[in-house]
């Protein structure tokens, strides 16, 4: 596992503020670190951080939490999907998606949503919600490039998950 600087300065000459760069393999040794999965690659704001280090603190998961940046495929209000990575979904999901399921999904992002969404792991190994994401999406008001943690959790020996849109 490479190991990256705690930051890496992406500033361009129009602004001075310092972002932080995480994905798939661009690891970092902060405290949060050990408790997420970066679906991409995600540019941290101080925002973002000062959020994402909030978040940990306060709850620290059994399943590490996924976060990644939201784009176009994401956010299709009428065929959009929320695809999860081979790795993550083999290392931390797998067990329930034994077959497809519902599972309930909350967000408090500006509005509360609260629906039941279908994820199931498709033939590429991938963990994919479908049904009723548009609604998440929609509520929870995701936008292209929002950056989200999704927490999911067993809640009873029942998966669930709880989406938050990190601050901008």
């Amino acid at each position: 596992m490479a190991v990256g600087p705690s930051y890496i300065n992406l500033s361009d000459s129009k602004s001075d503020e310092e972002t932080w760069l995480r994905g798939p393999t661009i690891y970092g040794m902060e405290f949060f670190d050990k408790h997420c999965h970066f679906g991409n690659e995600v540019e941290l704001t101080k925002a973002n951080l000062d959020h994402l280090k909030s978040q940990v603190n306060d709850y620290k998961p059994q399943i590490p939490y996924h976060v990644c940046k939201m784009g176009k495929t994401t956010n299709n209000l009428t065929r959009g999907k929320m695809t999860f990575n081979k790795e993550y979904t083999e290392e931390h999901l797998k067990n329930y998606l034994t077959v497809p399921t519902t599972i309930p999904i909350t967000s408090n992002t500006n509005a509360w949503v609260g629906t039941r969404v279908r994820i199931n792991k498709v033939a590429t190994g991938h963990a994919v919600i479908t049904t009723n994401w548009p609604d998440v999406v929609m509520g929870a008001e995701i936008k292209d490039g929002d950056i989200c943690m999704f927490c999911f959790y067993d809640g009873t020996r029942e998966l669930r998950c709880f989406v938050t849109r990190l601050s901008n």
